[in-house]
């Protein structure tokens, strides 16, 4: 088990309030991200989404919900037994004037240290 302690900005929640997707990479060990996590708010049915790598979408009724809903993602067929895993947020993923400002403001920035987790 392993646990990112993710720490969303205010920024980046009420860009997620006002519907634009969050789109995290998870990294195991180095190289390309291992699994994309995506979160989204629709605004006509007033519900947030949770995409896991699996393809399944899971829906809230409260951002608070979703928020608590992050620390039981797991993600499946992961080779090996131990490692290193890091989550940030994918920049290039955003809306195109958002872009620049995710790469240099610091409201943007989510990246979590690398930690180490095992069986």
């Amino acid at each position: 088990m392993l646990d990112l302690d993710l720490r969303f900005t205010e920024t980046q929640l009420q860009a997620l309030d006002h519907g634009i997707p969050l789109r995290l990479a998870v990294q195991l060990g180095s190289g390309a991200p291992d699994a994309f996590i995506e979160l989204r708010y629709s605004p006509l049915p007033r519900q947030y989404e949770l995409m896991l790598p699996t393809g399944g979408a899971r829906v809230f009724a409260s951002r608070a919900r979703l928020l608590a809903a992050l620390e039981r993602v797991v993600i499946a067929d992961v080779a090996g037994t131990h490692g290193s895993a890091r989550v940030e947020l994918v920049s290039s993923a955003l809306p195109a004037p958002l872009r620049l400002p995710a790469l240099i403001d610091r409201d943007w920035q989510l990246a979590t240290p690398a930690q180490a987790w095992g069986t």
